[in-house]
């Protein structure tokens, strides 16, 4: 920064008087190129080099264009992006195959990453920045802070009965630092010769005034010091290179690339780009993978305004996709029931119970959205047990009165055996045929139902996957529901709903993972919201406790009373083996133990790794029978043991608060009482003292969307919604977890409604927009 201050003030004096110093003076262009060269494009400075052999003219001409550059914010300093030629949008389209620029190994890379062509690889942005530059020193690097550091090595040591045995002691003229390591003796310390100088990067941390690094890294390669350095995110199966050659193969391959940023096109709108103050989209993706400026701690939380532009624009296709796919799928037909009201009041008359008010709501919204003739696409809401599977019964049964078939999709085998039971259980006894079709169901027998489901025999199908086959096909399918919306793509959910024939389904979006409204409004931008937030009559709010390890006798005695009463324990691990990585107790391990204590008990195990069929005979053993199911969170959703009142989660620190009100969900599920016991182990108390705050949260309260905001403010909405946000959403530099992302949703979001409603959408735009999304959402045209 001081080579920019000290560069505009030299051309500010020859500004001066008529520019009459710039007149006289010679070795002016030298000058600024020796000051510049780190910091102007090659243009700019192939004219410095010239400079003293142009007319003033010319010289006052570049000196402005160096001013404009200098005064422009540090992180685009680099390259004019202005100064070259633009190329069409799809040539950055083009596969990883045909990329002329690299060679076969680096191809192997990209692809290896997941890469396919050049627009994902310059969007393949960096998870983490180091600040490698070396312009700070020991006295002033502030203790907790990481920094790279020249030193010079003037002493070390082998001390065996320090926790650190090996040290350095080194300095750089303002302070003295020693480098520690936990090295087994002293030979490693041989690398380090008194006299010579290292660079270190890690960080510094003082205690009883000495200050040292603990095993930083000794910087060897020169393109590693000196500039902010960029890590990816690596996949290391069946790799046998370091992390480190890894990380610097892509580097290598990636600054490769950056070439193209100076000819890509800006595809935003002018209005936008004014309106929020961004920079241009070629600066933005040259910046993130080369920052020149800014602190690490303001580029690891994505600050700079390079970042922030690649930020919008994620969120703002996401946004404009979605619109404009709501916007076409209204243009398309869809059933229109006829008597509605009738064949609700029918139906309602043969439950065995009442309807919640919001029940009653949620169905009207349905009903007038089944009366529009426009595909109803609707997401219901509704915290654990709030009753949305009634929802989606009642709907079915209008539209099988009125000749119509549904679809319901569910995320597992055992989901869709319980709704299998339970739509028979409540639309059987008026004729309506309910099916049911997963991976288990083979030859004849799948045979059969694809026969009857094609004849309309069958009114209701349930089913996992199996639904998508292609060689399914309905006579009249008018309804499909998703049931947990977040364990499918937008793309599964678009080869159900394909399934209409002449009609476009209506579709129901079911979730018991709590959203705050904002952001489901915003995430799910094609879909309307209905909201269960009432629970059925004679529900009592499931009494939620925290305890430490050493307190293990107090809840065992309570889980064996419970037991006596004829109540059934759920108990529930992280893992489903032991892990040294992780010091977690694992399920395999563990059930051995509770076997052991209740050996009077039938205690059972269930976990991820069994077929489904195992696990579905393991759940029916466990309600007829079983006492005590020690499972890992394969039973987090929907599973149905009415007797079931307590939920003991282990090591429950290690999940999100909103997968523990899940699980605990699958208690008190009948008029007993239910209870979660959160098990952590003492040491937490001590160290982890914020993980025991937010538990805290879940013993206050049974609100789900109270602590959905709690996880959403801790945790993002990738473990939220149970799912890696870039697996689900797409997103490879937005990260939801943080606030001014979450922000940065809700104005993207307005600026595409504003954008649809303009029909003014750039040609570049709907280009990249075809590209990004045609597949996933299904964008038959955005003209």
């Amino acid at each position: 920064m001081e080579r920019l201050e000290k560069a505009e003030k030299f051309i500010q004096e020859l500004e001066s008087q008529n520019y009459l110093k710039l007149k006289r003076s010679i070795g002016v262009g030298l000058y600024l190129f020796n000051l510049l060269k780190d910091h102007l494009d090659q243009v700019h400075l192939s004219m410095l080099k010239e400079f003293d052999k142009l007319s003033i003219e010319k010289k006052i001409a570049i000196l402005k264009s160096v001013k404009e550059q200098i005064k422009r914010p540090p992180s685009f300093l680099t390259v004019n992006f202005d100064l070259y030629e633009k190329k069409p949008i799809e040539s950055f389209f083009i596969s990883v195959e045909n990329m002329s620029l690299l060679k076969k190994e680096e191809k192997k890379t990209l692809e290896s990453l997941g890469i396919k062509d050049l627009y994902s690889a310059l969007w393949y942005i960096p998870v983490r920045y180091e600040d490698r530059r070396t312009n700070t020193s020991i006295r002033t690097t502030i203790p907790g802070q990481r920094a790279a550091l020249r030193l010079k090595v003037v002493g070390k040591g082998y001390d065996p009965r320090e926790k650190y045995p090996a040290f350095v002691k080194c300095e750089d003229g303002t302070g003295t630092l020693y480098l520690r390591f936990r090295f087994k003796d002293e030979r490693p310390l041989y690398q380090f010769r008194e006299g010579s100088h290292v660079v270190v990067y890690g960080r510094l941390k003082e205690f009883k005034g000495e200050k040292y690094m603990v095993h930083p890294e000794i910087i060897t390669k020169d393109g590693e010091f000196g500039k902010i350095l960029p890590f990816y995110y690596i996949r290391s199966k069946g790799e046998n290179t370091s992390s480190k050659t890894r990380h610097r193969r892509i580097r290598n391959i990636i600054e490769k690339l950056l070439e193209e940023t100076k000819h890509i096109p800006e595809y935003m709108p002018k209005e936008i780009l004014e309106k929020h103050n961004f920079p241009k989209i070629g600066e933005s993706l040259f910046m993130v993978h080369k920052p020149l400026d800014g602190s690490e701690e303001d580029l690891n939380a994505f600050r700079l305004p390079f970042q922030r532009r690649l930020i919008y624009d994620e969120l703002f296709l996401f946004q404009l996709a979605l619109g404009l796919k709501r916007k076409e799928t209204q243009k398309l037909p869809a059933v229109v029931i006829k008597d509605g009201e009738r064949h609700l009041e029918d139906f309602l008359s043969k439950l065995p119970f009442r309807l919640t008010q919001a029940q009653e709501r949620a169905i009207g919204e349905v009903l007038k959205d089944l009366s529009s003739g426009r595909p109803m696409n609707r997401l219901l809401q509704g915290d654990v047990g709030s009753g949305k599977t009634v929802v989606a019964m009642a709907v079915a049964y209008i539209l099988a009165k009125e000749g119509h078939q549904s679809a319901i999709l569910a995320p597992t085998e055992i989901l869709a055996y319980q709704h299998y039971d339970n739509f028979k259980k409540f639309l059987g006894f008026a004729g309506i045929g309910v099916g049911l079709l997963t991976g288990s169901v083979r030859g004849s027998a799948r045979d059969s139902i694809y026969r009857h489901v094609a004849r309309g025999d069958i009114n209701v199908l349930i089913g996992t996957h199996a639904l998508l086959q292609e060689e399914l096909s309905f006579r009249s399918l008018a309804f499909v529901v998703v049931d947990e919306q977040h364990r499918f793509g937008v793309m599964q959910r678009k080869l159900l709903l394909e399934k209409g024939g002449g009609f476009y389904p209506h579709c129901l979006v079911m979730s018991a993972t709590p959203i705050p409204r904002t952001l489901a409004l915003s995430l799910y931008g094609d879909l309307d919201v209905s909201l269960l937030d009432q629970m059925p009559e004679g529900r009592k709010p499931i009494i939620t406790k925290l305890f430490f390890e050493s307190e293990a006798e107090k809840y065992t005695n309570f889980m064996r009373n419970e037991i006596n009463k004829g109540s059934k324990v759920y108990v529930i691990y992280p893992l489903i083996e032991e892990s040294d990585k992780l010091e977690l107790k694992a399920a395999t391990v563990e059930y051995e133990k509770w076997k052991s204590f209740f050996n009077d008990k039938k205690v059972l195990l269930m976990h991820g790794r069994l077929k489904d069929a195992e696990k579905r005979t393991i759940m029916e053993e466990f309600k007829k029978d079983g006492d005590i199911l020690v499972s890992t969170t394969v039973v987090e959703v929907g599973v149905d043991v009415p007797s079931a009142t307590v939920m003991l989660i282990e090591s429950a620190h290690r999940f999100g608060l909103s997968q523990i009100h899940q699980l605990r969900g699958r208690v008190g599920r009948s008029e007993r009482q239910g209870y979660c016991f959160l098990v952590v182990p003492d040491e937490v108390k001590k160290t982890e003292a914020e993980a025991i705050k937010r538990l805290s949260v879940l013993v206050k309260t049974n609100d789900g969307f109270k602590i959905a905001e709690e996880d959403l403010r801790l945790r993002g909405p990738g473990e939220l919604m149970g799912v890696s946000q870039s697996g689900y959403f797409g997103f490879t530099v937005a990260n939801l977890a943080r606030e001014e992302d979450r922000n940065m949703l809700y104005i993207a979001r307005e600026d595409a409604k504003k954008l649809i409603e303009s029909s003014n959408i750039p040609k570049d735009l709907k280009k990249l927009l075809l590209y990004k999304y045609a597949k996933r959402i299904d964008i038959i045209s955005i003209a």
